[in-house]
């Protein structure tokens, strides 16, 4: 749902309704009496992204977004709901198997549903490079979306007590989700995936179980990596190239299931002795230490002068192309990540224990800035806490995060099919997250957190006891009702208003009483105000809530030239381009401005 219907959106009135239900859903566990009890290095992780939330919604005071803060605060809330809620109802193993059965097909099910509708329209689907956008409008976070299935579905075509028809379906979920991702061709998930396959097949004792689904489907997907990355700079007939990387996918997904299905069958009846067992995990490890020792070398071996071909890929590294001309976007190596973790970096040199505040790099960038980009995130986890929440955010972050990492690094060692699919698809996910935004993209972090949540989740764990349980669901359903529910309902009745609500006025002053940091009530107002002078009182009040941010003084900027006042209309926009230094747009109207009333 958050993927497809709201499309990946990071807007929280598109996304809080999911917090809502998730919330709900856990004080109704809870109340219930149904819940179990977490190990204690889970309470503590749980306690950890708490703390990173209030964290997040206490430096609203000093962020240039106050409202958007508050918006990742309640973000880590629906994570920390997630994720808690996997924990206090996954037991059994046939549970465990659930969930990561859960997250496979459904990754998997998305990916073949986006194969169907690119098949249908290639246009609507694939960006103008011809990378694949959907269902998540950018085609990184789609490639996140499908990556995080990879293990999880990887896990349960090996496991062998399940029925064939279950381990085929999921080997040609594994499939699909990788064809989706070279659909996207997103660099990024290529790294974090070879990271994710070492870190599994080094550390991970059922390895010799997991290396045979994954080289049936490599060896299936492979072989089409042209197919699927043809419709790259393919403007002139990216309608036949993208119908037939659909294809592909279709075909590929429906092969693998076979395949799978095949080795099931095949793999019941087949029953090797132990010491063949130990021999063949041995291979694997050897086979995975080999490949890292291997790779450095043959680098070495293959290029004349390693310095001068470092040193010429990180020049390209640190500058953004300016045109992509290659047969695919995975053998372009620069972007504009260089400059968003240098701004980054220095918003932590200025500001190194409390950050610049919870979403506040947006604004920084726009000032610092040696790119045209306007990214509201660092592209980095990391630097993102880092830069806006300083070492206190940063600590927070990796106490919510570690020790459910601890839990299923020690199940995977302990052979738990559950724990093995979490941790290789954590490997994945945070590897990814280092060098982008997947956090902020709840269709991204939604499915992460709930398997990260079951890998930790023991089936051991002793039920709840009812003094424990019912203070918890009473703030779980707090959390939903008086922190989640009036920001979404204030979104909703702003909307409500856009769409030509028959009472604008009441709407928009109920929008504004249920959350008073958010200037969207403001903003709709002056959009839907009968007259340009009529524009100007709300905008003045959206300016007066974040001072420092662009848009507001942009908007206003623009109302007051539309109502002829044209110093303040010049002191505005003035206002708007110190905040975007060089902004086109900005230039552009400030130019029109008269100089003279």
């Amino acid at each position: 749902m958050l993927a497809w219907v709201e499309t990946g959106s990071i807007v929280a009135g598109d996304w809080l309704l999911y917090g809502i239900f998730s919330a709900l859903l856990l004080a109704l566990v809870l109340g219930a009496g149904a819940g179990a009890a977490p190990r204690r290095p889970a309470v503590v992780a749980l306690s950890g992204l708490v703390g990173f939330a209030a964290w997040q919604a206490v430096s609203a005071a000093w962020s240039p977004l106050p409202s958007l803060a508050r918006d990742d605060a309640l973000l880590t809330l629906f994570y920390a709901s997630a994720a808690g809620l996997a924990l206090v109802t996954v037991r059994s193993r046939l549970e465990r198997l659930t969930v990561t059965g859960a997250v496979a097909f459904l990754t998997g099910g998305i990916a073949v549903a986006t194969g169907l509708a690119v098949r249908h329209d290639p246009a609507q689907y694939i960006v103008g490079d011809g990378r694949l956008s959907w269902p998540i409008t950018y085609p990184n976070a789609a490639a996140a979306l499908f990556l995080v299935g990879l293990w999880p579905a990887l896990v349960v075509s090996a496991e062998r007590r399940l029925p064939a028809v279950v381990r085929g379906l999921a080997l040609g979920a594994a499939a699909a989700v990788l064809a989706g991702w070279l659909m996207t061709q997103s660099k990024g998930g290529a790294v974090a995936l070879a990271v994710s396959a070492v870190v599994v097949f080094v550390a991970a004792p059922s390895r010799l179980r997991l290396l045979v689904p994954a080289i049936l489907v490599a060896l299936l997907v492979a072989p089409q990596f042209h197919a699927l990355t043809a419709p790259f700079n393919a403007a002139n007939a990216l309608a036949a190239v993208g119908r037939h990387a659909a294809f592909t996918l279709l075909w590929l997904t429906i092969a693998a299931a076979a395949v799978g299905t095949v080795y099931a069958l095949v793999d019941r009846r087949l029953e090797l002795p132990p010491r063949a067992r130990r021999a063949g995990g041995l291979l694997a490890l050897a086979g995975a230490v080999a490949a890292c020792i291997a790779v450095p070398i043959v680098f070495l071996t293959a290029v004349d002068h390693p310095g001068r071909w470092l040193d010429d890929h990180w020049r390209s590294f640190k500058h953004a192309p300016r045109e992509e001309s290659g047969s695919t976007h995975f053998i372009s190596l620069g972007s504009n990540r260089y400059d968003f973790w240098r701004v980054a970096v220095h918003e932590f040199r200025e500001h190194p224990l409390a950050g610049i505040g919870a979403r506040g790099f947006g604004p920084a960038y726009l000032v610092e800035r040696e790119s045209g980009e306007t990214p509201v995130r660092a592209h980095s986890i990391e630097l993102d806490a880092l830069s806006e929440l300083g070492i206190v955010g940063l600590v927070l972050l990796g106490v919510g995060l570690l020790p459910l990492l601890a839990l299923s690094f020690q199940g995977m060692r302990g052979r738990d099919p559950t724990a093995t699919a979490a941790f290789g698809a954590a490997a994945y996910w945070l590897v990814h997250a280092s060098g982008d935004w997947n956090w902020t993209i709840p269709a991204v972090g939604l499915p992460f957190f709930v398997l990260l949540g079951a890998g930790a989740a023991s089936g051991e764990s002793r039920d709840l006891r009812s003094r424990e349980a019912v203070p918890i669901a009473v703030v779980s359903a707090a959390v939903a009702l008086l922190a989640f529910a009036p920001p979404w309902l204030s979104s909703r009745l702003s909307s409500h208003v856009l769409e030509g609500s028959p009472s604008p006025a009441s709407d928009l002053r109920w929008a504004r009483r249920l959350d008073p940091l958010a200037v969207e009530p403001y903003l709709t107002q002056a959009h839907v105000a009968a007259s340009p002078a009529a524009a100007i009182p709300p905008l003045r009040k959206a300016v007066e809530k974040e001072p420092r941010a662009v848009e507001v003084h942009f908007e206003l900027g623009v109302a007051y030239l539309r109502a002829r006042r044209f110093a303040e209309a010049r002191r505005e926009l003035q206002a708007a381009l110190a905040l975007e230094p060089g902004a086109p747009e900005i230039e552009q109207v400030l130019r029109r401005v008269p100089r003279r009333q």
